[in-house]
C-alpha cells in the first residue's frame, strides 16, 4: 500500500510537465492489482509519457492503445489519479488477487482476432464482457450481450452462460481495452476452461487495426471513458433514443448525479429532459421531488420512464 501512495504522488506531480490530462486507477496487489490509464496527451508529448512509464521498472511492462484525434480540447477537464481496492469491481464473496490472474486467457491480436472471426462467422460462443449502454451502442456480429451494468454482475451471469458448457469449448471474448477480459478470462481458466481467447487491447485497439486494413466485424461506436462517450468504428447506428425511439447512438449521463445512468439520449430529448434520464430525476434536479430509488440502474431503466 506504500508504494501505491507513492505511485498516486509521482504521476500526479510528474505527469503535469507533460500536459496530460484524464484518469489513472492504481489497485494494489492484495486484489486485482494494476494501472489503468484513460488519458488525453498533446501529440508532442505522446513519446516522452510512454518512455515515462517504461522506465517504471518495477511496475511490470505497459500496454498502451493509443489513437489521434484532431481537436484542441482534451477530452479530460483534469488529471485525476485515483486509489482502488481492485481495478475492476468483482463479487462482495470473491477474493480474486493479482496471482489468480497468472493463468491468462490466450491473447490474439486484433489480426489474428479478426482472421478468427471471420473463419468462424456464426459458429461462435462469443461474450461481450462490456456493460448493456456499451454493447448497445456497438458490438462484434454473433456476439452474447451480457445485459448488466457492472462487471460485478456481469461475473454471476458468466458463471449462468459457461455452466453447460464442456470444458474445451472455444470462449472467445472482448471488452473496451482488455482489463475486464483478463479478469475474466483467467477466471475461466482457473475453473479449468481450457480455450479461453480474448481480444488483446480490446475494441480500442481493433478500431485501430480496421481503420486502414480491412473492413470491420465490430459495428457501431465504441463506448469510451471520456468526454466523448463514444469512438465510431462504422457509421452503423445500432439502438435508438430510450425516450422517443429515434435512431441514435449519443450516450448521455443523467445530470441527476444521484442517479448517473449512462443511457442512449437524441439531442431534441436531451435538451427536452435537462440532461436527465426520466421525469423523476428532472424534478429531482430542480429540487421539486426528493429521489426515490435505491442505486439500481435496471429498476430506473424500467420503471422510471
Amino acid at each position: 500500500m506504500p508504494r501505491v501512495n507513492e505511485l498516486k504522488s509521482k504521476f500526479q506531480s510528474d505527469l503535469k510537465k507533460f500536459d496530460v490530462k484524464g484518469r489513472i486507477y492504481i489497485a494494489p496487489e492484495s486484489g486485482i492489482g494494476g494501472i489503468n490509464c484513460q488519458m488525453a496527451v498533446p501529440t508532442t508529448q505522446i513519446q516522452h509519457v510512454k518512455s515515462y512509464f517504461d522506465n517504471l521498472h518495477d511496475i511490470g511492462p505497459i500496454q498502451f492503445n493509443d489513437g489521434i484525434l484532431d481537436t484542441t480540447q482534451p477530452n479530460f477537464s483534469k488529471l485525476r489519479v485515483l486509489i482502488k481496492r481492485n481495478l475492476v469491481a468483482i463479487r462482495e464473496n470473491e477474493c480474486i488477487t493479482t496471482q489468480d490472474l497468472e493463468l491468462q486467457p490466450n491473447h490474439l491480436t486484433p489480426q489474428d482476432w479478426h482472421k478468427e472471426l471471420a473463419s468462424r462467422k456464426q459458429d461462435i460462443f462469443l461474450l461481450d464482457m462490456r456493460n448493456r449502454y456499451e454493447f448497445d451502442v456497438g458490438h462484434f456480429d454473433h456476439a452474447i450481450k451480457m445485459n448488466v451494468d457492472t462487471f460485478r454482475q456481469g461475473m454471476d451471469l458468466l458463471d449462468e452462460l459457461t455452466s453447460d458448457k464442456p470444458k474445451d469449448q472455444e470462449i472467445y471474448m472482448y471488452c473496451t481495452g482488455g482489463i475486464r477480459c483478463s479478469v475474466a478470462g483467467a477466471y475461466l481458466r482457473n475453473k479449468g476452461y481450457q480455450h479461453v481467447k480474448m481480444l488483446e487491447g480490446g475494441v480500442t485497439a481493433y478500431g485501430h487495426y480496421v481503420k486502414d486494413n480491412v473492413p470491420s466485424l465490430f459495428k457501431g461506436k465504441n463506448f469510451t471513458f471520456d468526454g466523448r462517450r463514444g469512438e465510431p468504428i462504422t457509421d452503423h447506428v445500432l439502438t435508438q433514443c430510450y425516450h422517443c425511439g429515434e435512431q441514435c447512438d449519443h450516450i448521455t449521463n443523467c445530470a441527476n448525479t444521484q442517479c448517473h445512468l449512462l443511457f442512449v439520449q437524441c439531442q431534441h430529448c436531451k435538451s427536452k429532459m435537462h440532461h436527465t434520464c426520466s421525469s423523476h430525476c428532472q424534478n429531482v434536479l430542480h429540487g421539486k421531488e426528493e429521489y426515490k430509488f435505491d442505486y439500481d440502474y435496471h429498476r430506473q431503466v424500467s420503471e422510471a420512464w
